[in-house]
C-alpha cells in the first residue's frame, strides 16, 4: 500500500495578515523541496509554491536517490511518505543519513496512520520530523522554513518573529513528534514541546499557560528552536487542536487591535469626570482595566498586569479610549506644567484702577 500526503486546506481565518510577507519565505529560504512518494499532493505543492519554494514530486525510493546523487544542489527539504512502491521511507532516511552528502538533510516523514513504533523508528533513522496524515500544507512551508536557519550540524535552528511568526511555528511543531524548547533572544520568554503538546512556557515572570498566551501576543524578535529530551515536569498540556480552536482566535483578534488600535507603547490616564458620565453604561468589570492607567503604565504594560484575556483587554482599553475615558497622559502633564508656570492665582493682587473718591454724607456742609 502506498501512503499518500494528504494536506489539509488553511482555513481563511488563519492566514496571516500581509500573506507571504508575513512568513517571508522567499529569498534565502527558496530552493527545492523534494517530495518522494506515488500520490499528487497539489496542496502542499502550492503551499511551497506560494512561500518561494520549488517542489519536486519523484514516485519512489530509486528516483529520489538518483536525483540526489546527480544534483549538484541539495534540496532545502525532503517530504517522504512511509510507505513506497519500492521500499519504505524510514529506509530512504537512513541511506540519506548514512550518505556525506545528505548526512544533514532536513527529512520529514509522513504516515497515512499513527504506529506506536513509528516514533521510535523515525528517531533511530535520524528523522527531523515524523508527521501523521492529514498533514496541512502551511505546516510543512513552515517547517521548511525553520530548516533553512539550522546552525551547522547542531541540531539547533535560527529564526526570527519577522519571518517566522512564533504562532505558525508552534502550530507546525505540534503537528509532529518531536521535543525541543523555544528561546526567545530579544525578551525574557520561552516554552517547552513534547511530542506534539506544549507543555511549559515561561514570559515575564509568569509561567504556565498564561505565561505562553502572553509570549505569543508581545513576543518578538529573533528565537533559537532546539530540539532533544525535555524530561522536566510541565505546568500545563495544550495540544494543536486546542492551540488552532481556542487561542489562535484571540490572537488574531489582537493582532487586528495592534494595527488599527493604540499603541503598545501609548501612556494614557482617566478622566475622571467623563468616567463619571460613562459610567453607568459601562460593564462592571472594567474597574479592572481603568485602575490600571495611572499615566506611567503603557498599552503593553496594561495588558500584561491584567488578568483578562489579552485580546479582551486590549478591546476594553480600545473602547474607553474612543470613549474619552481614557485619554494621552501627556496632554494631562502639559496641562500640569502650563498651570505650573502661571504661577499661583492672583486673587488677593491690588488692581491698576484708581480708588473712586468717597462721597460727602448729605447734609455735611450744613453741619460746618
Amino acid at each position: 500500500m502506498v501512503a499518500h500526503l494528504h494536506a489539509a486546506p488553511p482555513p481563511p481565518s488563519s492566514t496571516p495578515a500581509g500573506g507571504r510577507d508575513a512568513l517571508d519565505l522567499s529569498g534565502e529560504a527558496g530552493g527545492c523541496v523534494l517530495l518522494v512518494g506515488e500520490a499528487a499532493r497539489p496542496a502542499v505543492a502550492e503551499a511551497l509554491l506560494a512561500e518561494g519554494f520549488e517542489p519536486v514530486r519523484v514516485e519512489g525510493m530509486r528516483e529520489a536517490l538518483a536525483r540526489l546523487a546527480s544534483s549538484e544542489a541539495l534540496p532545502r527539504l525532503v517530504v517522504i511518505d512511509a510507505e513506497l512502491p519500492d521500499g519504505d521511507g524510514f529506509s530512504l532516511c537512513g541511506l540519506l543519513r548514512a550518505d556525506a552528502k545528505a548526512a544533514h538533510l532536513p527529512v520529514l516523514l509522513v504516515a497515512r496512520h499513527q504506529e506506536e513504533f513509528h516514533r521510535d523508528l523515525a528517531a533511530g533513522v535520524g528523522a527531523d520530523e515524523y508527521l501523521v496524515e492529514p498533514v496541512d500544507a502551511r505546516d510543512v512551508a513552515v517547517l521548511a522554513r525553520l530548516k533553512a536557519g539550522r546552525r551547522g550540524e547542531e541540531d539547533v535552528y535560527d529564526a526570527h518573529t519577522g519571518q517566522l511568526p512564533l504562532v505558525h511555528l508552534v502550530r507546525a511543531l505540534l503537528s509532529g513528534v518531536r521535543s525541543g524548547r523555544v528561546i526567545l533572544l530579544e525578551d525574557t520568554g520561552s516554552f517547552t514541546f513534547r511530542h506534539g503538546l506544549v507543555v511549559d512556557a515561561t514570559f515575564h515572570g509568569e509561567r504556565g499557560s498564561l505565561a505562553f498566551r502572553r509570549l505569543l501576543c508581545f513576543g518578538a524578535g529573533g528565537y533559537t528552536v532546539t530540539f532533544g529530551p525535555e524530561l522536566h515536569r510541565g505546568t500545563f498540556s495544550m495540544d494543536r487542536p486546542y492551540l488552532c480552536e481556542q487561542v489562535v482566535p484571540g490572537l488574531e483578534r489582537f493582532e487586528a487591535l495592534r494595527v488599527r488600535g493604540l499603541p503598545l507603547a501609548a501612556r494614557l490616564t482617566v478622566d475622571f469626570n467623563r468616567l463619571a458620565r460613562e459610567l453607568p453604561t459601562l460593564p462592571e468589570d472594567v474597574e479592572q482595566v481603568v485602575r490600571l492607567f495611572d499615566g506611567r503604565r503603557t498599552v503593553r504594560a496594561m495588558l500584561l498586569e491584567c488578568r483578562f484575556p489579552e485580546a479582551l483587554s486590549y478591546e476594553a482599553a480600545t473602547r474607553l479610549f474612543m470613549l474619552g475615558v481614557l485619554v494621552p497622559a501627556i496632554l494631562v502633564e502639559e496641562r500640569e506644567r502650563a498651570r505650573e508656570s502661571a504661577g499661583p492665582p492672583r486673587l488677593f493682587e491690588p488692581t491698576s484702577e484708581p480708588a473712586p473718591e468717597l462721597m460727602d454724607e448729605p447734609g455735611s456742609d450744613d453741619a460746618s
